[in-house]
Order: structure tokens, then C-alpha cells, then sequence
């Protein structure tokens, strides 16, 4: 790349810090300056990173003129006016997952985004990583012959749940399915397309967010798909895609520590392992400055189609099991 981009963090959360410590291992990449609603936290923020500046509003830090991208990581129920703010100040944006809380909000900063003619991409980081792009080069090899069903799931064990937390307040966008659930049928999405049928089933709290939510879906030509995400189930992270001659199974730990495995008939399980240096978070910012550099509006990676069609799965499985958020 050709030119350094300074870049602006909106919400100094625990995301925003595992974000901008990434970012500081890209080449042409700066983060410049912290914004928060309290300017405490943005100027504790800024101490911790080492960020020049820090604002004690949105405002402010979306009127700095030297700002070329600005990461959105505010809770989900603020993306769309957050995102849309940027975006009005002609702020490229790298907006955090969920993108928004409803297909009605995603269009709005969808919108918002051709009108400015301003850059705009969900920080969904897995379409980014190599064993997603490394599973594509083997599906597409044939080895494996076509998928014939998904199974996904992603879980961590928070209980007893606090009716606090920001995982099932309805305030700041809580939910399994908006929080860990989305990324598994991204899953589906992104290796089957868009199901024709789906039947869904969730645990709720009185305030009918979700605990714990099943996603059974059903596509053209027999396929099949099951998702499960919980955060009442200790259960770890993984895809696992069951084809005509083989199976293909995604796993990570974590953000940076990846691998593929490959099932045959009568083979050795082979593993394919990622280096860490070549995984994480950074993937997303990389993606951004290379669309700027190339004068894109959006991202062909993860495309605002793919977001929207996300989103709308995701307010179907709403719809089907009562969830409220």
C-alpha cells in the first residue's frame, strides 16, 4: 500500500482493545484517536494503546479531519446510528458484528453509505482467515464432492446467567444468537446459500432473550444444515461440513489459532495449521485500507450483500422462536 491510514476507534470496549492491538502489527496503519461518550475511559483508553487523541464524544471524533477509517465497536443496538453518524462525515467505517439489530437498520446504513458514497464493511472476521479461504480452495478441488449437510456450533458456559450482563440485555442487543450465533450461519450462508426452509428453537429468559438457540435449515437438491449456539453450553467452536466423499472440519480456539482437518475413507486425518501471524482481527483492517487503495466502496470479502442477507436469516430465526431483541 502506498499510504499510511489513520484510524479512529469509536467506543473504547474490550473488542475495540483486542482490535487496535492487532492493528498496531499492520504496515500502514495508525490509530490516531479514541472517541467515548465518557472521556475517561477514551484518555484511559488512549494511555493503555497509545493513542495521540482522545475525545469525550462521537462527535468530536468523527469531526477529526485527519481520520481516514473509523472501527465502530459500540454495543449493537447503536451500530446503525453510530455507523450512519461516520458515515455522514464521509468516515470510511469498519463497523463490529451484529452490523445491525434488524434488516431495517442495515439497509439504513447501507443507504447511508451510497449516498455518502462512503466506504462501509461488518467486521466479521472469518470470511478474512485462510482456513475459511483454504476450506473454499479444497470444496472447489472436488476431493470432497459437494456438501451435503452443516453442522455448527458455538458455546461457552455462563451459569448461573447474570440478568445484567450485556449477553442478555435487551438494552445493549444481548443475545446468543446476535453474540456467537451469527457467526454459525454466516457458516451456513457462506458454503450452502440461502436455505429454503428453516425450523428454530430457543431457551429464553422472561424477557424473552435467548440462552440458548437450534437452527435447523433446508436447501435445494437435499441439503441440509444444524446450527447451535449457547451460553449455557461450555461447548467450544466448530463447523463441520459433511460431504458426498469426506468430511472437512473448522476449528478454532481463538481468533489467531486455527485449523483445518480433512476426512477420507480410509486415510490419515490430514491437519492444516494456520500460522498465528497470518490469522485474527487485523484481516478485517487489512481488507478495508486495500479497498480504499483500490478506490472500493465495498468489499468483495464480505460483501453488504452478504451482510444483509446475514441479518435477514437472523431476523427470521427471531421471528420462528419468540426471541426479543
Amino acid at each position: 500500500m502506498s499510504k499510511t491510514y489513520n484510524w479512529g476507534i469509536l467506543a473504547p470496549g474490550n473488542i475495540a482493545g483486542k482490535f487496535v492491538s492487532e492493528l498496531k502489527e499492520v504496515e500502514n496503519a495508525v490509530v490516531l484517536a479514541v472517541g467515548s461518550r465518557d472521556i475517561k475511559r477514551s484518555v484511559d483508553f488512549a494511555a493503555i494503546h497509545g493513542i495521540e487523541r482522545s475525545y469525550g464524544s462521537y462527535e468530536e471524533l468523527v469531526a477529526d479531519p485527519d481520520l481516514d477509517i473509523i472501527y465502530v465497536a459500540s454495543p449493537h443496538t447503536f451500530h446503525a446510528e453510530h455507523t450512519i453518524l461516520c458515515l455522514n462525515h464521509k468516515k470510511a467505517v469498519l463497523c463490529e458484528k451484529a452490523f445491525g439489530m434488524n434488516a431495517e437498520e442495515v439497509k439504513m446504513m447501507i443507504q447511508s453509505a451510497r449516498e455518502n458514497q462512503t466506504f462501509l464493511m461488518e467486521a466479521f472476521f472469518t470470511p478474512h482467515q485462510p482456513s475459511y479461504q483454504e476450506a473454499r480452495k479444497i470444496l472447489d478441488s472436488g476431493i470432497l464432492g459437494e456438501i451435503k449437510h452443516i453442522q455448527g456450533w458455538f458455546g461457552f458456559n455462563r451459569s448461573p446467567y447474570n440478568p445484567n450482563s450485556r449477553l442478555i440485555n435487551p438494552e445493549l442487543g444481548g443475545s446468543a444468537l446476535l453474540d456467537i450465533g451469527l457467526y454459525l450461519m454466516f457458516d451456513v450462508l457462506y458454503f450452502l446459500g440461502q436455505p429454503s426452509r428453516m425450523e428454530a428453537f430457543a431457551d429464553l429468559t422472561p424477557q424473552k432473550i435467548d440462552l440458548s438457540v437450534s437452527v435447523a435449515m433446508e436447501f435445494e437438491g437435499g441439503k441440509s444444515a444444524h446450527i447451535f449456539a449457547s451460553i449455557l453450553s461450555d461447548a467450544g467452536v466448530g463447523t463441520d461440513l459433511l460431504c458426498e466423499k469426506g468430511v472437512l472440519r473448522l476449528r478454532r480456539i481463538n481468533a489467531i489459532e486455527q485449523t483445518l482437518e480433512i476426512l477420507l475413507p480410509g486415510e490419515a486425518i490430514r491437519i492444516v495449521e494456520f500460522e498465528k501471524s497470518s490469522c485474527g482481527l487485523k484481516l478485517e483492517a487489512i481488507e478495508v485500507m486495500k479497498c480504499l487503495e483500490n478506490n472500493q466502496l465495498e468489499s468483495t470479502v464480505m460483501s453488504l450483500h452478504n451482510s444483509l442477507q446475514l441479518i435477514e436469516n437472523l431476523d427470521q430465526v427471531r421471528q420462528k422462536t419468540g426471541i426479543n431483541c
